[in-house]
């Protein structure tokens, strides 16, 4: 049997809820375009992304990320007022809200720490680089993607653990379940 898996920090609710505002601005000022926006409970950063994987290597995913995460102090993270898009904004293909973290990069030491032992145990990592982003919707066909202003009232979050997701891909969209979740040391 397999699972789709991929290794993620959840985001505090009261953070979800300033994206779910953000959302709906964002699909007010892009009425009728072909975009489908993230529903509010999946709001994520995702640091690895597993694909279809047999629920056999479970276990020695869990023994290879737990002893990382709990080396890595808790981490903070802003939310920034700059949507992008990849591949760009003149061709969106995936909306996303880039994030800071106010600690040295320590996310991105953490997610490279965590893709070495994955490639150990010969999972295939994404050879680009690491950009902090959050994923607020998905272009189906060429738009001219519209920004309102917007400002969040809480930006600043702590992070306290990190979640290995599984992913249940239905007509109605993903359905996340975290299967582990790995503490950082306090």
């Amino acid at each position: 049997m397999q699972k789709r898996l991929f290794l993620a920090v959840n985001l505090p609710n009261e953070i979800k809820e300033e994206l779910a505002d953000l959302i709906n601005k964002l699909d007010k000022a892009n009425k009728n375009k072909p975009i489908k926006w993230v529903e509010n409970d999946n709001f994520h950063l995702t640091l690895h992304f597993f694909g279809s994987t047999p629920i056999e290597k479970l276990n020695s995913i869990d023994a290879a990320i737990k002893p990382i995460v709990a080396s890595f102090p808790t981490l903070n993270f802003e939310l920034s007022n700059s949507i992008n898009a990849f591949p760009d904004l003149n061709n969106p293909k995936v909306i996303f809200l880039e994030m800071k973290e106010l600690d040295d990069n320590k996310i991105i030491a953490l997610q490279r720490e965590i893709g070495k032992a994955l490639e150990i145990l010969e999972f295939e990592i994404d050879p680009r680089p690491f950009r902090l982003h959050l994923t607020l919707g998905r272009v189906k066909s060429k738009i001219n993607l519209q920004i309102p202003n917007f400002q969040f009232p809480i930006s600043n979050f702590k992070i306290t653990s990190i979640d290995l997701m599984e992913s249940e891909l239905t007509s109605n969209g993903p359905i996340y379940t975290i299967l582990k979740q790995y503490k950082l040391k306090s």
